[in-house]
């Protein structure tokens, strides 16, 4: 990895073609957080607290009911998805041909990295983000730009992480296939200003900028209490933006974690191309089913936006009084300074998570800590009663060492 105080840069980290009987890559790039049932409460991945609003049961049973042609040792039909596409189209004032539902986020970008770039390619990434934008490029052979966020310290209890965009610019000016924009960020929260968005998408139209807005409902929520989703960027694909992807989830706010269901909205051309490179039953009818009958149920999907926003701010506040800095609130988790913080959390049987990265990725966030905020009354009661508990207990909260990379 090479770095500058602006730039980070990883160079492909093989030579292709792969060949049978011949390992290349590193699997370690596989990275993927452990799963730790010693806590009695997990607060490290960013999964909602709370059970979906339709059982697997019901949702089992509404699909028997409405779609008999469906039953478990026939291959999947199609039919529950045809109808969840369209009523996501339909919510958004788009076409069905503009929506194309997946096996989970993460399994889509995969099929977008591929089609949209080659080995040698470039793909820049804002840095720190989210981690799978790194590793499908390091197991693709591409190499990375990471313009590094501008971190302003100026209110020490408020710090925060703007986006870079003069050097993202820079980036893509060098020769980038894909651009990846978290909105808000993962980890550190910021909401990147839309004439930001907007003025690269215009100014690199052979480049793909796919803008991830997994946490879209909460910050949606936070600006404005009547608000579920981030509306600018799809309005481009509205007016006939070819060059750009939103990603959407229903893991968050739906609660959907382990069913895996995702959705994309770009430009029919690029919906049409990702899912040629589909398989033709990727996904269960299960999870379709789970997604389909509690997106119906948004009042659900509201109060769960609603009390995490709600809940968020209560921990700031505490956060504020025993002179503890984080970052930003505009998604369902926030990202705290102080390792010995998390790591009392952890002896109390909350587990958190500390931010680390690939070695060849650049670390500024390695003090801090990441905290999901609970969307359940039992969970966010005991997560508070830790905390203070921790606070009364030692005598100093922040600062501590740093973990700076994955070992």
């Amino acid at each position: 990895m090479s770095t500058t105080d602006a730039i980070g840069y990883a160079p492909p980290l093989y030579e292709p073609p792969h060949k049978p009987g011949v390992l290349k890559i590193n699997p370690d790039w596989a990275y993927v957080p452990p799963v730790r049932p010693q806590f009695t409460l997990n607060l490290d991945r960013e999964e909602t607290t709370c059970l979906p609003a339709v059982s697997l049961e019901e949702a089992d049973r509404r699909r028997q009911a409405d779609f008999p042609i469906q039953r478990s040792n026939r291959y999947p039909s199609k039919l529950i998805e045809r109808a969840l596409v369209a009523e996501l189209a339909a919510d958004l004032g788009l076409s069905d041909a503009h929506v194309l539902v997946g096996n989970g986020i993460m399994n889509i970008l995969t099929y977008i990295y591929d089609i949209y770039s080659r080995p040698g390619d470039h793909v820049t990434v804002p840095t720190p983000g989210f981690w799978p934008a790194y590793t499908y490029a390091f197991q693709r052979a591409r190499g990375i730009f990471m313009p590094l966020y501008l971190h302003d310290q100026s209110d020490r209890l408020h710090p925060q992480f703007l986006f870079p965009a003069d050097r993202t610019s820079e980036c893509l000016a060098k020769g980038t296939a894909i651009c990846y924009l978290c909105n808000p960020n993962n980890p550190t929260g910021t909401l990147i200003p839309f004439d930001a968005i907007e003025s690269l998408v215009s100014d690199f139209p052979d480049c793909l900028f796919i803008v991830d807005e997994a946490y879209g409902p909460f910050a949606a929520n936070r600006l404005d209490a009547d608000r579920f989703e981030l509306d600018a960027i799809v309005d481009m694909i509205r007016r006939g933006c070819r060059n750009l992807v939103v990603t959407r989830t229903f893991s968050k706010v739906y609660a959907l974690a382990n069913f895996r269901v995702g959705y994309i909205i770009s430009h029919p051309a690029n919906i049409a191309t990702v899912k040629a490179h589909m398989g033709p039953y990727d996904m269960s009818e299960i999870s379709l089913a789970m997604a389909h009958y509690n997106y119906l149920d948004s009042n659900y999907m509201k109060n769960v936006v609603r009390t995490v926003i709600e809940n968020m701010a209560v921990y700031e506040h505490f956060l504020e009084e025993h002179d503890i800095p984080s970052y930003g609130g505009y998604r369902n988790s926030l990202l705290v300074e102080g390792l010995h913080f998390a790591e009392a959390y952890e002896r109390s049987g909350i587990a958190v998570r500390a931010m680390v990265y690939q070695r060849e990725i650049p670390n500024p966030i390695a003090s801090t800590f990441r905290v999901t905020i609970p969307a359940d009354v039992a969970s966010f009661r005991f997560l508070m009663n830790v905390s203070q508990q921790i606070v009364a207990d030692l005598p100093v909260v922040g600062g501590g060492p740093r973990r700076q990379h994955l070992d």
